[in-house]
């Protein structure tokens, strides 16, 4: 049985399918907290049911919608976490990102300060040095995040907007002045 390869373009589509359904989950979200309120109920379908005397939504009514909302909530969760789980593996087999990062994850300092107590008391094991060894970049891998946030160009956008507003500022108080009207 062969594997089936799945190409980046895949991979990017069913993250924003993961996207779309993190929206579904917070609907779910939002509708089972407004069944306990005294709002209008909202259907599955969108519509609202307006709570005018005797078309109030009974108790039964909003239990109900509670429920049916609290599921699709924790059915959509555990679709999001295994499809982010599946991606994770994916990094992992391509190498981006270490195995067991999450668990491993420590501060720099947390892993040296360990390592100088083992030292010390010269029980420092070969398990726990490859251990060490194997996280990279903080658990990230090859992934550079720098490399990442270069190629966003907003802060520099923004910089030159404020140095531009700096300088008018500058020239207008300078032109005041010196007597010159400005316009």
């Amino acid at each position: 049985m062969a594997s089936q390869t799945i190409s980046p373009a895949d991979r990017i589509r069913d993250l924003s399918a993961i996207n779309a359904e993190v929206a579904e989950l917070l609907q779910s979200a939002g509708h089972a907290i407004n069944s306990l309120t005294d709002r209008p109920l909202i259907t599955g379908d969108g519509d609202a049911h307006m709570q005018n005397g005797s078309e109030a939504a009974s108790i039964d009514k909003r239990k109900q919608a509670f429920a049916e909302n609290t599921q699709g909530y924790y059915t959509h969760l555990q679709a999001i976490v295994a499809r982010l789980r599946r991606q994770a593996y994916a990094l992992e087999e391509a190498g981006i990102i270490a195995p067991e990062a999450s668990s491993l994850a420590g501060s720099a300092q947390q892993r040296q300060s360990m390592s100088s107590q083992g030292q010390q008391r010269g029980q420092a094991t070969a398990a726990s040095v490859q251990e060490t060894e194997r996280i990279t970049n903080g658990g990230l891998g090859n992934l550079d995040v720098g490399w990442l946030n270069s190629r966003g160009n907003k802060v520099g956008v923004e910089k030159e907007s404020e140095l531009i507003d700096e300088a008018k500022k500058l020239l207008e108080e300078s032109l005041k002045e010196d007597g010159e009207v400005v316009a």
